[in-house]
């Protein structure tokens, strides 16, 4: 499993000399932003993760671990009773699968929408999921 957390525009740089892929899963934990000033990308009608796939031929693409703040993420996966959650999407259900189990097993509850276009959702700007602080209960 290979982790992408790099500022949006060293992506290409950090992952052209990295292949093959080979079915291996890539966890895209990027927004298409650049910090610190924000400014946003323009990826056209594209998902940000849909261009991070075409950068890693091959790889099993998962969005995750990219709506929350930092200090979120790196705090305490417990709040309020219950556990934080954290979205999950990628066009291969036993890659989602797989990173899902990581997220539980960091004491995160992974909720897992769907597919790649799905990742739109929790991406930031745009999705109507990004900084919320979800918690599950029970």
């Amino acid at each position: 499993m290979v982790f992408i957390a790099v500022p949006w525009s060293k992506i290409p740089g950090a992952v052209k000399d990295l292949d093959p892929w080979d079915s291996r899963i890539v966890v895209d934990t990027n927004n298409p932003i650049e910090a610190p000033t924000f400014r946003p990308f323009d990826l056209g009608s594209r998902a940000s993760s849909e261009v991070v796939t075409d950068l890693v031929p091959g790889a099993r693409v998962v969005k995750a671990f990219n709506h929350l703040q930092p200090s979120l993420v790196a705090g305490d996966p417990n709040a309020e009773g219950g556990r934080r959650v954290m979205f999950v999407s990628g066009a291969d259900a036993a890659a989602n699968a797989e990173v899902a189990k990581l997220i539980d097993r960091l004491g995160f509850h992974a909720l897992i929408l769907g597919g790649i276009e799905a990742g739109r959702l929790h991406q930031f700007p745009g999705g109507p999921l990004p900084t919320l602080n979800l918690v599950k209960f029970g």
